[in-house]
C-alpha cells in the first residue's frame, strides 16, 4: 500500500487561510487556480472544521490529513479515547476497525506491539500518512477485512472494535445484529483470539438488550463528556460471571471524571428510598448515570430520597458535594393547576426548563406558562410521590 500523500505549499497555504470559513461559500467563491487542489483543499477545511473541539491537537497539526467529515464525525474524541486508553493495557493491541485512528493512535501508546486493521484502502492509507506524522512506534497497518484478519491473525492482549452502525443506504442502525461486524457472530472467534476484548457502540442501544444479547460481558462502561452521552464500551473476558457484571457511568468535564459504579445484580435487589416532600435539596444525576439504570443503587450511595421510582430526581436535606450531576436549593413546590402556577409563576419571565416523568414536553410547557428559555431559574416538572404533578422551583448550586 502506498502511503505517499503529497500536498503542495500553495494548497497548505490556502487551507490555512480559509480554515475558518464557509467551505460552500468559498467553492462558488474560488476560481479553479491549476496550483491549488480545491476540492481537496475545501474537504479538510470542511473536515478540520468539525475535528476542532472533537481532537484539537489533530486540529492543530496542519501536516495530518482528514478524511470526508463523516468519518470524522463518526470517529471518537480525544476525551473518549484518552478514557478508553485507562482500560486496555497489555504487550499486543489490535484496532480490527481502525477509521481515522483517534482511537488507535492513543491506545497504541499502552502497547509493545500495535495493529491498525481498515479495510477502507483510502482510510488505510490516510491513517498511514498520519501515523508517521505522529511518529507512533511499534505498530502495524493491515489493509483488509476484519473477520479476514481475526481468521489469520495470532492472538492479543486486547482487541479493540466499533461495528459501523450505517446500513448500504447509509441508515443509522438500531439493532446490535444488523451492525457490521456483526458482534454476535464473531464475539466467540474474538475471545478465542483476545484474553480482552472492548467493543463501541453508540449511546442508542439499549443496555438491558446488549445484557441479554452478548455473552461473557465483564463490564460496561457509559462515557459523557461534559453531560452529553457518547459512546458505550462493552468489555468482555473469558468466563465472566453473567451475574457479576459492573456498570461504570464516567462524565468527562473541563475539571475532570466524575465516576459511578453499580453491579447489575444489586441494582435488581436493591430498594428506593421514598419521600413524601421535597427536601432541601434537589438533585439531577449526570447523562452517564440516566443512562445506566442503576438508580436505586445510585440514591443509596449519596443517601438521597425518592420522589417517585420514574422522574429519576431526588431529594435531601444535606449538601452532598461529591455527587454526580447537578445539584439545586429548593425554593418552592407548586402544584400545577392554573390558580397556583399563575399566582407562583407570575414574576418568572425567564427560566431554564426541565421535564421528569411529566405529560408535557419542554416546548408546551413553555408555551402554557409563558416563559422564555434562559436566566438563573430552574424549574423541574415532574410527578410527585403521590402521583400529584407539580414544579419546582430551584437555584443552582453545582
Amino acid at each position: 500500500m502506498d502511503s505517499s500523500i503529497k500536498i503542495n505549499e500553495q494548497t497548505q497555504n490556502f487551507i490555512n487561510r480559509h480554515i475558518d470559513d464557509d467551505s460552500h461559500e468559498l467553492a462558488l467563491a474560488t476560481k479553479q487556480n491549476s496550483d491549488i487542489d480545491i476540492r481537496f483543499a475545501l474537504e479538510q477545511i470542511t473536515a478540520r472544521q468539525h475535528a476542532k473541539e472533537k481532537i484539537p491537537s489533530w486540529y492543530a497539526n496542519n501536516k495530518l490529513i482528514f478524511p470526508p467529515k463523516i468519518s470524522v464525525e463518526q470517529c471518537s474524541s480525544e476525551a473518549t479515547a484518552m478514557y478508553k486508553a485507562e482500560l486496555c493495557k497489555g504487550e499486543k493491541f489490535a484496532d480490527l476497525t481502525g477509521g481515522l485512528g483517534i482511537d488507535f493512535s492513543i491506545i497504541s501508546q499502552h502497547f509493545s506491539h500495535s495493529v491498525y486493521v481498515e479495510k477502507d484502502e483510502h482510510l488505510a492509507r490516510i491513517a498511514k500518512h498520519n501515523f508517521n506524522i505522529l511518529d507512533l512506534k511499534n505498530i502495524e497497518i493491515v489493509n483488509c477485512d476484519s473477520t479476514k484478519f481475526l481468521a489469520d491473525t495470532t492472538n492479543f492482549d486486547c482487541i479493540y472494535i466499533d461495528p459501523s452502525r450505517r446500513n448500504a443506504n447509509n441508515k443509522k442502525e438500531i439493532l446490535l445484529e444488523n451492525c457490521s461486524p456483526n458482534i454476535l457472530e464473531i464475539s466467540d472467534i474474538l475471545l478465542q483470539k483476545s484474553k480482552c476484548v472492548l467493543i463501541k457502540l453508540s449511546p442508542v442501544f439499549d443496555i438491558a438488550e446488549l445484557l441479554k444479547k452478548i455473552d461473557n460481558i465483564k463490564q460496561i462502561h457509559i462515557v459523557a463528556v461534559k453531560n452529553e452521552c457518547k459512546e458505550l464500551l462493552v468489555k468482555l473476558e473469558k468466563n465472566s460471571d453473567k451475574n457479576d457484571i459492573e456498570i461504570i457511568c464516567v462524565n468527562i468535564t473541563n475539571s475532570g471524571k466524575q465516576m459511578f459504579s453499580f453491579n447489575v445484580n444489586d441494582e435488581k435487589n436493591s430498594e428506593y428510598d421514598f419521600v413524601q416532600n421535597v427536601q432541601k435539596y434537589l438533585y439531577e444525576p449526570n447523562a452517564a448515570i440516566q443512562k445506566s439504570g442503576g438508580f436505586k443503587c445510585f440514591a443509596n450511595k449519596f443517601q438521597l430520597k425518592t420522589l417517585n421510582a420514574n422522574s429519576k430526581i431526588y431529594t435531601s436535606d444535606i449538601f452532598n458535594s461529591h455527587f454526580c450531576g447537578r445539584i439545586f436549593e429548593v425554593e418552592k413546590v407548586i402544584p400545577f393547576n392554573k390558580n397556583e402556577l399563575k399566582t407562583n409563576l407570575k414574576n418568572i419571565k425567564k427560566a431554564n426548563i426541565t421535564v421528569r416523568n411529566f405529560p408535557l414536553s419542554v416546548a408546551d410547557l413553555r408555551k402554557k406558562l409563558n416563559i422564555a428559555d434562559g436566566g438563573d431559574t430552574y424549574l423541574f416538572a415532574t410527578t410527585l410521590f403521590d402521583g400529584r404533578k407539580g414544579i419546582i422551583v430551584v437555584s443552582r448550586k453545582s
